[in-house]
């Protein structure tokens, strides 16, 4: 049976994926990864161990699909974008790769933003800045660890850095590049210009001279890779995308008719448009891996984490098979006519660099469900906050295609339906990161004849929620109050941040 491979490296999991050629999922296999918190607004993890659990999550996948490994045609590979992942001229780690939710440079955003560089540059890398932008990172590292920056030649992220481990070339692809606010999007290169605004001009050269599109191929896999993971030594692997590009290339989303929505360690929303939009209202636009098209996006890391960080603190992971229908469960228990609101900022934030995640409206008989139920809806909350931002350019489209590991929630998905006002519709594959790069890598390899081919025969809707009126009429109103709370507070966040 030939097949296509995707690998997708998020905020809290590595996943490889197979998938025949009519996108039906053939295998999947995760890994969770350990997420370190070495100081103050720092959030990283060992390379070392994402080496490893990369490999190792190939190989089961691999295995547990029973195939031949020369069936699979292509890989693609996609990732957590921006986070810093740094290599010396050997291609060894020099540090702990620093992750798209890291915090420490934002003082260097701050400074961005008063001092007229983000103006300056916004027209060329048409994006925000923000403290996980590699810019930012590198930034950082230059005042405050240089022996690390200097002994770092290579500097990638998260999905590029999957595909050294495979071919053992560093490259980057176009989406990224332009997704990393580096790049002059007006000419698609890399310009000492922006660089020198940042104040990192030294470093320009850090960033891989090669930069690829998403369906061409990049490399091989090696034969110390093959060893490694049970692949074919000299299966092609392509450009790929960023996740936040891939999940919602997977499921449909071509123009503005859809808005795709990645429910997970990041809170995506966007659509697809010819028209490269600049704007300060707007997150980010980059390159879409379907030619001459844009990715308008607006996100920010305050979605499925939040939830995590409930059970792995509050509930008792190892003694429930089924954590996440216990989860289900009660929020279903608890009234959604409540007093209970949940601020989901506890990686980041999209209303204040210094906010910090609260429970508001707690009271003696609240317990869990009810807890829950806030999360839920919290995280919908900050999802419609992005919408709203999209929303000044495009249209509400009548149905958003979901993704992200949310999906598998019927009960989330029904607060997204209830509180959007709109028909959500989940696809039938899972690992929707992973397909978006096997559909490219299809592409690649000539399995599919175009981008838009291969959407025409892998995307599949398994599932689809209709709002209910009155929650929705109701949700409108408490959303109207999580936003009174987010302006209350925001003149409270620099002096709370400051007590720590």
């Amino acid at each position: 049976m030939k097949c296509l491979m995707g690998i997708d490296i998020g905020g809290t999991m590595v996943k490889a994926a197979l998938f025949d050629l009519t996108g039906r999922e053939i295998a999947a296999k995760g890994r969770k990864l350990t997420i370190l918190y070495p100081g103050k607004d720092m959030n990283e993890r060992s390379i070392e161990e994402a080496e490893k659990m990369t490999y190792e999550v190939i190989r089961s996948v691999v295995a547990d699909a029973k195939i031949s490994a020369d069936d699979i045609l292509g890989i693609g590979v996609t990732g957590q974008a921006n986070g810093a992942y740094m290599f010396d001229a050997d291609g060894k780690p020099v540090h702990d790769a620093v992750m798209s939710g890291d915090a420490r440079a934002k003082g260097y955003v701050k400074k961005w933003y008063a001092d007229g560089t983000h103006d300056k540059l916004l027209p060329k890398i048409r994006q925000s800045i923000w403290p996980g932008n590699v810019p930012a990172i590198i930034a950082w590292f230059k005042d405050n660890d240089p022996q690390t920056l200097a002994r770092a030649k290579t500097i990638v992220t998260a999905k590029d850095f999957v595909r050294y481990l495979l071919t053992g070339e560093f490259c980057l692809e176009i989406t990224e590049a332009t997704g990393i606010a580096s790049m002059d999007q007006t000419t698609e290169t890399f310009t000492e210009e922006i660089f020198k605004a940042y104040g990192i001009e030294e470093y320009m050269n850090r960033y891989p001279a090669r930069v690829a599109d998403c369906t061409e191929i990049t490399g091989r896999v090696t034969g110390r890779a093959a060893s490694l993971t049970g692949l074919a030594a000299g299966t092609p692997v392509v450009g790929g995308q960023m996740d936040t590009g891939a999940s919602i290339y997977s499921v449909g989303v071509t123009d503005d008719s859809k808005m795709g929505i990645i429910v997970g360690s990041w809170g995506i929303n966007a659509y697809v448009t010819k028209v490269p939009l600049v704007s300060k209202d707007i997150f980010m636009a980059y390159r879409y891996c379907i030619p001459d098209t844009y990715e308008i996006m607006e996100g920010s890391p305050t979605s499925t984490t939040n939830l995590e960080w409930m059970i792995e603190n509050y509930m008792n992971r190892a003694s429930e098979s089924h954590i996440y229908q216990k989860c289900d469960s009660l929020v279903e228990s608890a009234p959604f006519r409540d007093t209970v609101i949940f601020l989901p900022f506890l990686y980041g934030t999209n209303v204040n660099i210094d906010s910090k995640a609260a429970f508001v409206g707690l009271k003696g008989n609240h317990g869990l469900s009810h807890m829950l139920r806030a999360i839920y809806e919290g995280v919908v909350f900050c999802h419609m906050y992005h919408i709203e931002r999209l929303l000044k350019f495009t249209s509400m489209p009548e149905v958003v295609r979901m993704a992200g590991g949310a999906t598998r929630s019927g009960t989330w998905m029904r607060v997204f339906a209830d509180v959007l006002g709109v028909r959500v519709e989940v696809p039938e594959a899972e690992e929707l990161g992973a397909m978006g790069v096997a559909m490219l890598a299809g592409v690649g390899v000539g399995a599919f004849a175009s981008v838009e081919d291969a959407i025409a025969i892998c995307t599949k809707i398994k599932a689809h929620y209709e709002p209910d009126p009155a929650k929705h009429e109701y949700y409108a109103e408490k959303y109207k109050t999580y936003k009174t709370l987010i302006d209350t507070l925001d003149p409270l966040w620099g002096r709370i941040d400051a007590l720590s």
